[in-house]
């Protein structure tokens, strides 16, 4: 490692140690890894969402496109057999192969659009091939043609090789945006959630494809989409669910609302919510929703407050149309007048009213 350090700057030991502690702080991203930047930390692929693919893709021999610092091969190598990863940047493959304690995988630097690099993935005769492209940090709307190295090119240089392709996408993309891929075979949009919000979007074609759209959670929960129907409650029952938004970008609220025996309950801005008179603990409801039991409907402020008074809250989370730079402007409103110990949720239900809720286990 001391070649790369001389190579590299102060700035970036510097920003590898800072990147560090920040992992350490999340206890989450890179567990067990040692060598990454704070630009790595941000845009690579954390554990449970490697490990996750890993055991979905699990097979004799996989290829690794685009490989970064390492994060999805080291989690492929544990249920492949042979694992080939490749990446054009020279620091990130260098990182990559140190984070590799168990030398399982061989490291490629290069351009997977190269003629040298495709020679080389045909010859290791894969299974499966996984992309994760870059994308632009940010951008008004996400838009598929703004990946790099292009999606197109790579399906057709690749579908050569083998039909069994994943390519990670930018969860924000629409499904109408995905129309070009499908003269590469039909594929599965999976979205997937962690901590009930959605995290990533991974596309699998032919022999990978499970069902047309669904949605995971890293836990193994899933739901796919059936084109099913569930009943509109206009009113809030005992209990209230809010969705992940894995679950409404995939479009299946229907299919997720009668797998646990609840009802449309209305949406607020992102906010999907669902609501049933009895409480639903299956795998499900717990990897795709937070659960709230129903305190009361408040139709303005004085109201309320009386309300949460009567019920000893003294803290409130709002989650209605503000202004994120008016938020804690207005729960601080609410909470000044308050002196209980719990803690109340507040949706919007409609024009005239609130609901006021508090947070259950499921």
């Amino acid at each position: 490692m001391q070649n790369i350090f001389e190579k590299y700057s102060n700035k970036e030991i510097l920003s590898i140690a800072k990147a560090r502690k920040r992992a350490q702080e999340s206890k989450s991203k890179f567990i067990g890894m040692k060598y990454f930047n704070l630009e790595d930390l941000r845009f690579s692929t954390p554990k449970y969402v490697a490990d996750y693919r890993a055991k979905r893709l699990s097979c004799n021999r996989i290829v690794d496109l685009c490989c970064g610092i390492g994060s999805q091969s080291i989690a492929f190598s544990k249920t492949c057999k042979k694992v080939l990863a490749v990446e054009i940047d020279e620091r990130k493959i260098k990182y990559a192969e140190i984070n590799d304690k168990e030398k399982k995988i061989k490291f490629v630097h290069g351009d997977i659009l190269s003629e040298k690099v495709s020679k080389q993935i045909a010859e290791f005769k894969p299974d499966i091939i996984f992309c994760d492209p870059e994308r632009l940090e940010s951008e008004p709307a996400r838009i598929i043609h703004s990946i790099k190295p292009s999606i197109m090119k790579i399906l057709d240089i690749y579908s050569k090789i083998t039909k069994n392709i994943s390519i990670e996408l930018p969860p924000q993309i629409n499904l109408e945006q995905l129309e070009d891929l499908k003269k590469f075979g039909e594929f599965e949009a999976e979205y997937l959630s962690f901590n009930n919000k959605l995290n990533r979007m991974t596309v699998y074609f032919n022999g990978l494809k499970k069902a047309d759209i669904s949605a995971a959670d890293v836990s193994g929960a899933r739901i796919e989409k059936r084109g099913s129907r569930a009943e509109i409650s206009e009113k809030p029952l005992k209990f209230i669910y809010e969705v992940s938004s894995a679950v409404t970008k995939a479009g299946i609220e229907n299919e997720f609302a009668l797998l646990i025996n609840a009802k449309i309950l209305g949406r607020e801005k992102n906010r999907f919510l669902l609501t049933s008179r009895a409480l639903c603990k299956n795998k499900e409801a717990g990897a795709f929703s937070k659960a709230y039991k129903l305190v009361a409907v408040s139709n303005n402020f004085n109201n309320t407050i009386n309300i949460l008074k009567k019920f000893g809250f003294g803290r409130v989370v709002l989650k209605i149309r503000i202004k994120p730079e008016d938020y804690w402007k207005e729960r601080s409103r609410y909470q000044k007048l308050l002196k209980g110990k719990k803690e109340a949720t507040l949706f919007k239900l409609n024009k005239e009213n609130c609901i006021i809720c508090e947070k259950i286990s499921l």
